[in-house]
């Protein structure tokens, strides 16, 4: 009876038990997120989330959803992360904020003649395209504009090009590496404010868990990993697509 009760303590023991796996939700977004099959080049978030797991030791199993699905699982699920998720005073407590993945700002992009707007409000009757959940979305509820949505984020740049849409509500991140793949010029013509792309986790989330990841992605900015992965992605800081878009 001794040993069977000690065989018992042993299993449930936490250093008998298997390493918890966290679950990191997040949906296509091209370069952060390339989607399934993208295995060889998975992404920039996908890399340096990866990395930053195995250094601090914890296996993370990503999973592709729609937007707003992704960030109800890591909402509801004490092992789940999600990213790239901006930081907004809405969504604050909601998760703890592991690890910076791209740092950048939200705009307002047009074709190369556009005009730059004096303000925002010089967009209310102008037609905005964002991808749905987004918080490009958010920022435009924020200032009263009105807007149509997409599901893919690729579909605003398609919007602009095909003539039905005058802006594409959108991280810089996402516009530079768009314009760069389609070579189709883009012009910023207004700022819809910071956008820091992070990886989120559920608040309940072991602690232990997020402080090792949190040191993780400190190392890898510290040995320049994370603006090597940056580059391999979107070319140098001074390509060609650059100009067009400041």
């Amino acid at each position: 009876m001794l040993i069977r009760l000690l065989t018992l303590f042993l299993l449930f023991t936490p250093s008998a038990q298997a390493q918890t796996v966290l679950q990191a939700y997040t949906m296509l977004y091209p370069p952060l997120h390339m989607g399934p099959g993208s295995e060889q080049k998975p992404g920039i978030a996908d890399e340096l989330v990866l990395r930053a797991a195995n250094l601090a030791g914890i296996t993370i199993e990503i999973s592709t959803l729609p937007w707003r699905r992704a960030q109800l699982m890591a909402s509801q699920h004490r092992d789940a992360c999600v990213f790239p998720l901006s930081r907004h005073p809405a969504r604050e407590k909601q998760y703890q904020w592991v690890g910076l993945i791209a740092p950048g700002q939200l705009r307002l992009y047009g074709w190369v003649g556009s005009t730059r707007l004096a303000n925002l409000q010089a967009a209310a009757d102008a037609r905005i395209t964002v991808l749905a959940g987004s918080s490009a979305e958010i920022r435009l509820q924020q200032q009263h504009l009105p807007y149509s949505t997409t599901n893919v984020v690729a579909d605003g740049l398609r919007l602009l090009q095909l003539g039905q849409a005058d802006y594409w509500a959108v991280h810089e991140v996402v516009a530079r590496y768009e314009a760069r793949l389609s070579r189709f010029p883009l012009k910023a013509v207004a700022s819809l404010g910071e956008a820091n792309s992070w990886l989120a986790c559920h608040r309940h989330t072991p602690k232990a868990q997020i402080q090792a990841l949190q040191q993780a992605f400190l190392q890898l900015q510290a040995q320049g990993e994370t603006e090597r992965i940056m580059r391999n992605y979107l070319g140098d800081a001074h390509d060609e697509t650059k100009p067009a878009m400041e």
